[in-house]
């Protein structure tokens, strides 16, 4: 055997017991990041567009199922009213945070109260509630707008009154006896909280007697 043909076939030997080397990928040329960088931007305006669109198609029908919500929530905080009028409060600029609009509820008779749109935030998100309370102080009730609560737990205290009930005819000196639900303690303390709130709002407007 030649000293080549041993040198080929040692070299072969250790040739064979280095793995590899994998290829590394070839760079993307700068004409494919441009084409790429361009139809991403296309990707992102087409939807930017559409949101758009759905949010301009959509916008009027919201405001107007957000009105009727509330309308109907004042109506049945005061049954007996003829005319609600917007109207406004000397309120911190702290509270102003969470008392978005006050109405005043007026019958035959005169004013009977007010509707105080107050927002506190719950367990799962923002809850927006509608508080009605009379000229004399009290209570008349609490109707949730909207809210994000979770299902089956601070939902379940919202939609079966065990919380809302327990405010009609309290006055804001007596708030501490409506008490926490088990288990939705969060989301009844935020309705408290946000009952408190609208209290604060309105005391100055009947103290006032304006």
């Amino acid at each position: 055997m030649m000293l080549n043909d041993i040198s080929s076939e040692a070299y072969e030997d250790v040739k064979s017991t280095v793995p590899a080397q994998k290829e590394r990928p070839s760079k993307k040329s700068g004409n494919e990041i441009v084409t790429l960088s361009f139809r991403l931007m296309i990707i992102i305006a087409t939807v930017v567009l559409m949101l758009a669109v759905v949010n301009a198609l959509t916008k009027d029908q919201i405001a107007a199922n957000e009105k009727k919500a509330n309308d109907e929530a004042r109506a049945a905080l005061f049954p007996e009213a003829t005319s609600f009028k917007s109207v406004s409060a000397d309120i911190s600029e702290e509270l102003a945070k969470y008392v978005s609009d006050i109405y005043e509820a007026s019958g035959n008779n005169g004013i009977l109260g007010y509707c105080v749109n107050v927002t506190n935030n719950g367990f799962g998100g923002k809850i927006n509630m509608i508080v009605g309370i009379s000229s004399e102080g009290l209570i008349t009730g609490v109707k949730v707008i909207t809210h994000s609560e979770t299902a089956g737990v601070g939902e379940r205290i919202i939609s079966n009154g065990s919380i809302l009930s327990q405010f009609v005819n309290v006055s804001s000196n007596s708030l501490s006896s409506v008490s926490a639900i088990t288990g939705a303690s969060v989301t009844s303390k935020a309705i408290i909280e946000g009952v408190r709130k609208a209290m604060d709002a309105v005391t100055p407007i009947i103290d006032g007697g304006y």
